[in-house]
């Protein structure tokens, strides 16, 4: 059986000793969610829209893995 919880303010106190406890438990696990605590910050944002749109205009492009690796591997060689 799974249940999710959502804690808006894990500063408060009272969440703070829930969450202390239920990890006191041996048939439970906390598993915290580590995307929902993680936020670009509006500069970042600026960048990887600018670079989204150099890409989609074609200002720039991308390389798959396999292309970079012969890339890397042809100039190692020369």
């Amino acid at each position: 059986m799974a249940f999710t919880f959502h804690i808006h303010d894990t500063s408060n106190p009272k969440a703070k000793a829930f969450l202390e406890y239920i990890k006191t438990l041996d048939f439970i696990s906390v598993e915290p969610n580590e995307t929902e605590e993680f936020k670009l910050s509006s500069e970042h944002l600026k960048i990887l829209n600018q670079r989204r749109e150099n890409r989609l205009s074609g200002k720039s492009q991308t390389f798959s893995w396999e292309d970079v690796q012969k890339t890397v591997r042809s100039k190692r060689k020369s």
